[in-house]
């Protein structure tokens, strides 16, 4: 099966939000959080060239390929595990595509922080798990809702708790 980007954020971030995204449940695109994203996006960075395809695989925010070097900036506040997951998984079919991707940097704007991913055996290998994980997810029944401190910010929040 063929994932995402999204899909590997979704997976650290509630694998409930993967499976209903996989199953075609799709609310974020109503979102006005999801849309603050989108933005943002297009507001910072305004140098450099913005959405860049990847197949089916997803849409990096901006590239600099000749240093092997990716970018994606994030609305969020602090890093977190699937952005850094997201990051890798752009990294692996780049890499498996023959363009040179060494490093990922996620930008968070209103943090003023970043985050470096590399692109080494460990990420390659934590890539992997997670590409397991989303299988045995989708695959699966419709994991539990899980109340979270996120949650009420979540497009989801109304299918899992209302």
């Amino acid at each position: 099966m063929t994932y995402t980007g999204t899909d590997l954020n979704y997976l650290h971030v509630c694998p409930r939000k993967l499976w209903l995204s996989r199953h075609g449940i799709r609310p974020e695109r109503e979102s006005e959080l999801v849309q603050l994203g989108v933005l943002l996006g297009e507001q910072t960075f305004s140098r450099e060239e913005k959405e860049i395809p990847i197949g089916d695989a997803g849409v990096m925010d901006w590239a600099d390929f000749k240093d092997g070097v990716i970018h994606e900036t994030k609305h969020g506040k602090a890093p977190g595990g699937g952005d850094e997951a997201q990051v890798r998984y752009y990294l692996s079919v780049l890499n498996a595509r023959g363009i040179r991707a060494c490093r990922g940097v996620i930008h968070y704007p209103k943090t003023r922080e970043t985050v470096t991913v590399e692109w080494n055996e460990e990420a390659e290998r934590r890539n992997r798990q997670d590409l397991e994980e989303c299988e045995e997810i989708v695959s699966g029944a419709v994991p539990e809702a899980v109340r979270r401190p996120y949650c009420k910010r979540c497009a989801y929040e109304e299918i899992c708790f209302i």
